[in-house]
Parts: C-alpha cells; structure tokens; sequence
C-alpha cells in the first residue's frame, strides 16, 4: 500500500469480539460457564455474562462508581459514544474481517497484528483449566478471522499463567497450528507469581525455540494484582487509574525481564511492551542501570550486561501516534526499538487519522518513520 512511500506495519490493532464467540468456539462441556452476550446495538465492545447473567468481570463504565447516570452509561467502555460516528461502516458488519480489512485501507494500513479487546482469563479465582479454554476458545477464532487475509491479517494468541504446562501447550498450538506471530500476555502477577519467576521459564523457553514474540498488553479491571487497583473508590478513579495502568506495569514488566534474569536465561527471546507509552523509557533503563551498578552484590540473579543491554538488544516498546515525546527517546536509545498502532477501535484511537498523527510529529528523520512503522514492526514479529 505504500502510504507517502513507506510501507505500514500495525503491531497492535484491536478487534472486538463478537458476542456469539465462546458459545460458537468455547468447550461446551462448561455450559452455564461458556460466556455469551447481547448482540451489539452500537459501537463499543460488548459485555460477556455467565448464562444466569452474572458478568465475568466488571469493567469500563460500569467500573466507575462516579460515572454520570446519563446516557454515557449505554457505553461499555468510557468515549465510545462520542466516536460512534466514526466507526458506522464497521458497526454496520459488526466489526467483522472484511470491515477490518477496510478499516486497514482506510489508514492506509499494510499488515496488522490483532489482539484482544477484553480478555476474560485475568482473574486469579478461575481454576487454570477453565482459563486456559477461555484463550483456546479466543485463538480458535481470531485463527479463523484472519483467514479474511492471511497476508494481511495476523493473529496474536492469548496465554494465561494459571498454569505453565497448558500455557506452554497452548503456545505450541497456536504457533504451529493457527499461525499466531505473537502470545498476547498481560504483565500482572498471576496468583502471586511475578513474570520473572522461575516458574514461567519454561514459556519463555518455548517461544524462544518457536521464534515467536512475547507481547505484554495490560488488562482493563482484571481480578489480579494491579498497581492502579489501589486507586479505586478514591477521588477520581475513573481518570486515574486510567492514567497509571498501562504505563506502570508495563515500567515493572520492563524492569522484571531486563533486571530480573530473564533475557540473561533467554538470550534471543523477542519481546514487546505495548500499549502504554514510551517516553518513560529512557529514565526507566536509567534507573535500572544505576540500581544495578550499586546493588549488583545483593542479586541471587546474576547479570552479564547491564539491564538496558538487555532492552536494545532483544525488546520492543510501542509509541503513540501523537507522543511527540518520542523524539527524547530516540535522542537517547536511538531508533531501533519502537513500534506503533493505532488502538483501532478504541475510544481513545485517532483512526483513521492515527498515521497521519504520527506523520505531523516534527523532527523524526525519514529513517526514523521508516522503522518505527515497518522495519521495528516486522523484526519484532518475523514479518517479511
């Protein structure tokens, strides 16, 4: 497609689920448990229940007590119906692959990495089975969604931590199996468990073997660990915890593979830090050499490189489109370690404008664009 000469390359488009998913690809030997929602009556993710209408999760507007009672509580997630209008050609098929593929054509879109909007494995009190087939189920189908397009279209597959041997298989099947070039995990603490324990290295050892990438995304309103939790029902949550959430798990998610052993263990694993700004970047690599440098003697983990080796050499963080702040961090790491999406169809995206957003930041060089919307995209995920 070639938009003002420079092929584009999604590393995180979001698709929404339809609400007939898991009663079509889920298990039926769950039953009750297999979760369903109403069709979609307007733009916005919809809301999965158990069949005796209990929600698997509260989230967006619902998760916000001082949410106004007007007519923003017909939105699932807070902004979409201020964006509605926008995305009528893709409500009208119900955000199916062929109106992803328009939707692509209309930001001028070469090849995008899919992930999930709302995934319903994060929480801690499911039993690691019931989990695991909530991702298997996922897999199944964004697998066959993609088949709109293969060439253009390419799935990233959900694994949770419930437990590490499915995990590992789940990994395995969706990689050879269904084609996924990415494992979308959140960076939260599974059941006590930090991402750097040892517990998950056999993970991590499969998708270095696979030659897959590791993609942290965090979740909205999981039933897990999250820092930004400890914000709730304080004065403005609803902006807060927003604010914090993406940003600071993934700083710990940073801190816990490039500091905490793991890409010393893996040394050729691929892994990405998506969703939750840049620009922080810089000082965190700081930070984490500093602290190394003076505490190194205190580490039960030893280092052979100093954590922000560790980041250049194998790790992957996404910009936003409009982060003009990214020319520091370009400044300061250089330019070989950042993605971008556009968080299509998010409330909060700026299609189908994103890349033209991204185009207006001043003072990025043509080599510069090139990678952050091809070449950084296509290496993290093995994309020629």
């Amino acid at each position: 497609m070639a938009r003002n000469g420079l092929k584009i390359l999604d590393s995180d488009m979001h698709v929404f689920e339809p609400h007939d998913l898991y009663l079509k690809y889920m298990n039926t030997k769950w039953g009750d448990r297999v979760p369903r929602a109403e069709p979609r009556k307007r733009h916005g993710q919809v809301k999965f229940k158990f069949g005796d209408g209990r929600p698997l999760r509260v989230s967006g507007i619902d998760a916000i007590p001082a949410a106004p009672k007007t007519d923003a509580r017909v939105e699932s997630s807070p902004g979409e119906a201020k964006v509605a209008q926008r995305y009528e050609k893709s409500f009208r098929r119900d955000y199916d692959p062929v109106s992803q593929l328009e939707a692509m054509d209309d930001e001028g879109l070469d090849v995008a990495v899919l992930f999930r909007t709302f995934p319903l494995h994060c929480d801690d009190s499911l039993e690691p089975e019931y989990a695991n087939d909530l991702c298997r189920a996922w897999n199944n189908w964004i697998a066959d969604f993609c088949k709109e397009n293969n060439q253009r279209l390419k799935p990233s597959a959900l694994i949770t931590l419930h437990d590490i041997d499915m995990a590992v298989d789940e990994t395995r099947r969706a990689v050879k199996e269904l084609g996924a070039v990415g494992l979308s995990l959140v960076p939260e603490p599974s059941n006590g468990r930090h991402i750097h324990d040892r517990t998950f290295d056999p993970l991590w050892a499969e998708a270095e073997r696979l030659g897959v990438a590791v993609c942290f995304h965090p979740a909205a309103s999981p039933n897990q660990e999250q820092v930004a939790r400890s914000l709730a029902g304080h004065p403005n949550d609803g902006v807060l915890v927003n604010v914090f959430r993406n940003p600071v798990e993934l700083m710990l998610a940073v801190g816990k593979f490039c500091a905490g052993g793991v890409l010393e263990r893996f040394p050729t694993l691929r892994v990405a830090f998506l969703e939750g700004n840049c620009s922080w970047l810089p000082w965190l690599l700081y930070r984490l050499d500093e602290r190394w440098d003076l505490r190194k003697e205190f580490a039960g983990e030893p280092l052979s490189l100093k954590p922000s080796d560790y980041f250049l050499r194998q790790c992957f963080i996404s910009v936003d489109v409009d982060e003009d702040l990214v020319r520091d961090v370009i400044r300061r790491i250089g330019n070989d370690n950042i993605v971008i999406s556009t968080d299509y169809p998010h409330a909060d995206s700026h299609w189908p404008n994103a890349i033209d957003s991204f185009m207006a930041v001043e003072d990025l060089s043509s080599e510069s664009r090139r990678k952050i919307l091809w070449d950084n995209c296509a290496r993290l995920y093995g994309i020629n």
